[in-house]
């Protein structure tokens, strides 16, 4: 049977934001604090990635999220901002923007629709009732929905999140493997998880901050192959990409060209003018203080021994 569309204002108006310890959860990636909440009526759960990343909600800062069901949901017949060419499609919506996100088994209807602001501090989850089971906890930002909100949001002035492998080796300096899918990331995970002394942050995705004046690198709960997440943090020292080979050996590159690399490599919300701009000035930034290399590897400990040398 056809669904009406839902009253847009009373979708995304957002309810006063509640400290009752009732239905809250929240979870922490790359420095920003994400904290879920609802009247009661939706038992909220954390997807077993984020496990490591939740903290205690709080009632500063960072993205304020209300959750709530619906029983009507329609995506807007005119042409969105963005479409994914998937399961997914952003709309500029009652001064803020709103995703829907669907799947094949629902037709036409979305199974959920999530509201925010411009700048992605408060939003409004809406879940579809009966594509749903009401007895069982829910994750309202299941993927792909949590990591398309990180982007967005550090494409508003905070940072950018790259398809990378992030290392922190014993002496606590902070190595980007950076590279597309296939690129060798998963391996050069593996490569340095027998390493004494050495952490990795992420087999797969980073985010890139400043921090006390400083480019910082942050895992994230969004892993490769390896199935490496860490909610850890650590100063980037080099930077690196990825390509495979028979030999190892490490080729400098220059800032110019290590923007393009970096920009190739991020998750960037390409229908913002603005978080384009503030990208590119950001990875320029990255480029400027950071030194990157071509990296040809041999997928051995020849490698890790490259890297170990180059940055002693």
């Amino acid at each position: 049977m056809p669904f009406a569309q839902p009253n847009i204002a009373e979708a995304t108006t957002v309810v006063p934001y509640r400290n009752d310890g009732k239905h809250r959860l929240a979870f922490r990636v790359g420095g920003t604090c994400f904290d879920l909440f609802n009247d009661g009526d939706v038992p909220l759960t954390l997807d077993p990635a984020l496990r490591d990343f939740a903290v205690e909600p709080s009632s500063g800062g960072g993205v304020k999220i209300q959750v709530d069901w619906t029983d009507e949901l329609n995506i807007p017949a005119r042409a969105p901002l963005f479409h994914s060419g998937g399961l997914w499609s952003l709309f500029d919506e009652s001064g803020g923007y709103r995703f829907y996100l669907s799947t094949p088994f629902l037709g036409a209807t979305p199974y959920k629709a999530a509201w925010f602001d411009p700048e992605f501090r408060n939003g409004h989850v809406v879940l579809f009732r009966r594509y749903f089971d009401g007895g069982r906890p829910v994750y309202p930002l299941e993927y792909p929905l949590d990591e398309l909100l990180m982007i967005h949001r550090l494409a508003c002035g905070e940072g950018v999140e790259v398809h990378a492998v992030g290392i922190v080796d014993e002496a606590g300096r902070g190595h980007l493997f950076l590279g597309h899918s296939g690129a060798g990331k998963s391996t050069t995970a593996r490569l340095w998880q027998s390493r004494p002394g050495t952490q990795i942050l992420s087999d797969d995705r980073i985010i890139l901050r400043i921090r006390d004046r400083r480019i910082w690198m942050y895992g994230t709960p969004w892993h490769g192959d390896a199935g490496i997440a860490s909610p850890d943090a650590a100063p980037l020292s080099r930077m690196y990409l990825l390509e495979h080979s028979q030999e190892t050996v490490l080729i400098p590159v220059s800032p110019g060209r290590t923007i393009a690399e970096l920009f190739a490599r991020s998750f960037v919300p390409h229908h913002s003018l603005k978080g384009v701009q503030f990208t590119l000035g950001f990875l320029d930034r990255v480029a400027r203080e950071i030194p990157c290399s071509v990296f040809r590897f041999r997928p051995d400990g020849s490698a890790v021994e490259a890297i170990s040398r180059a940055g002693a």
